[in-house]
């Protein structure tokens, strides 16, 4: 054990290497890291080398280019141009550093506890500077205060949201067992089918109505569009790829795992379909009933709404994609399980 630890690179180093490579591949890459090592600097090199190709083929493996676009898109209509410039790269390097697993419940209520006090802080470094912000201008220090103690009360229920995703997720049924016969798979995977069929044929009229309606309320046509196509593709694509009674075990592993990963990619666009005409909304008020009417106090809430509506949209595509990816982890480890008799 002593010898296999000098022969091994600084332990602040190695941390470094496996916080830079994306979860999906750390196992892997660190492993091949390991046995070429020959001295920090050497492995050092090799990881600068070998890491930002990894971090680019999980880029484009995890890449969903619908969602990206309409995150762009919204970026675009509420931010500008250049925010979507410097938005997209970074939404695309996050894919690359998706979650393998669901993620840890402590971690998640932690993260919610630190976004709401970090948001917080900032209020208060906002509400106590001397110098005049556009959107300050109106605002007296009581205004401020009361919303600072009503941002106090968004933390208990951003914890209490997560933790109702998380209780969900432990609800579920994921795949157990770690063997199981070609036929008990093959039953499960059209369950599975089934489910996503009657998912996606209801989500589909429920897209086509809220598109007819945004039709008669005047939404944005672009809007419109995306709900009519969404669930035009629903209808042609809502019963996924069934597999041929003929394919064997790994085969049939490998439809599962894919289907799985398909229904994780439309729904996480779907998703942020269903809130768009909500920021959309919000924007809209922003500028035409907030900034431009000169009311900083509606402009401030409604920046806090799109602010939780998109942690809401956040967490529930990380509890969701997270429960995904498990479920493909645990097919690529499941074996066939013979039947008695067979070789």
């Amino acid at each position: 054990m002593e010898a296999a630890r000098l022969n091994a690179p600084p332990d602040w180093l190695e941390r470094m290497v496996l916080l830079a490579i994306p979860p999906a591949a750390r196992e892997g890459v660190a492993g091949d890291l390991w046995e070429t090592y020959q001295n920090p600097r050497q492995y050092a090199a090799e990881a600068l080398h070998t890491v930002p190709f990894v971090i680019a083929s999980q880029m484009r493996r995890n890449l969903n280019l619908p969602a990206l676009m309409l995150q762009g898109a919204l970026i675009f209509i509420c931010l500008g141009g250049v925010a979507t410039f410097v938005a997209l790269p970074v939404l695309m390097l996050r894919e690359a550093y998706q979650a393998t697993a669901r993620p840890c419940p402590r971690r998640a209520i932690r993260e919610v506890t630190l976004l709401s006090s970090g948001a917080m802080v900032l209020l208060f470094v906002i509400m106590s500077a001397r110098f005049a912000f556009p959107v300050r201008a109106g605002v007296d220090h009581f205004m401020w205060m009361n919303l600072f103690l009503l941002g106090l009360l968004l933390s208990p229920f951003l914890c209490i949201f997560r933790a109702v995703l998380i209780l969900q997720g432990d609800r579920s049924t994921p795949l157990a067992a770690s063997v199981l016969a070609k036929e008990d798979l093959a039953r499960d995977y059209r369950a599975f089918l089934q489910r996503a069929l009657c998912r996606n044929l209801l989500e589909a009229v429920a897209l086509a109505f809220a598109a007819v309606c945004g039709f008669f309320f005047a939404w944005n046509a672009l809007l419109i569009g995306l709900f009519a196509l969404a669930a035009i593709y629903l209808l042609l694509a809502a019963a996924g790829q069934r597999a041929s009674p003929t394919c064997d075990f790994v085969s049939l592993r490998a439809h599962y795992q894919r289907e799985l990963a398909r229904q994780q990619h439309l729904h996480r666009f779907l998703r942020w379909l269903w809130f768009s005409p909500v920021l959309v909304a919000l924007h809209i008020r922003l500028t035409e009933q907030g900034l431009a009417a000169n009311r900083p106090m509606t402009a401030i809430l409604d920046c806090v709404a799109a602010a939780i509506l998109c942690f809401l949209v956040t967490a529930l595509n990380r509890e969701h994609g997270g429960r995904m990816q498990e479920q493909i982890g645990l097919l690529d480890r499941l074996r066939e399980r013979r039947a008695a008799g067979s070789l």
